[in-house]
């Protein structure tokens, strides 16, 4: 069974992601949903601030915790769930990168 995620790519994004947090992030519009059946509101035109990043292995990716619009904090269940208009910071191409290599490769990797 091949690896979704590339160990080192990962590592490496997450090391640029902890030196920067408080990263803005545009949840897409299924996180809005999951965020708003638990009472929070969120809207995809309002940036959540990442307060931590981890790693929940191959199946789950780099997941977060952030701050919301209603000043709860939590959690994202991955990355590749935040909206392209992630960050604009120089993590905005890495995170991009990472976001379309993710769905590139759980494609190739089947069900």
């Amino acid at each position: 069974m091949s690896m979704i995620d590339n160990p080192a790519a990962v590592a490496q994004l997450m090391e640029l992601m902890q030196a920067q947090l408080r990263i803005a992030a545009f949840p897409s519009k299924g996180v809005v949903r999951a965020l708003r059946r638990g009472g929070v509101t969120a809207s995809v035109d309002h940036a959540l601030a990442i307060r931590r990043v981890f790693y929940l292995g191959d199946e789950g990716g780099i997941s977060m915790r952030c701050d919301t619009q209603s000043g709860y904090e939590e959690g994202i269940p991955r990355l590749a769930d935040t909206s392209a208009r992630c960050c604009g910071s120089p993590l905005f191409r890495p995170i991009r990168a990472y976001q379309l290599e993710r769905v590139r490769r759980t494609a190739a990797a089947g069900p």
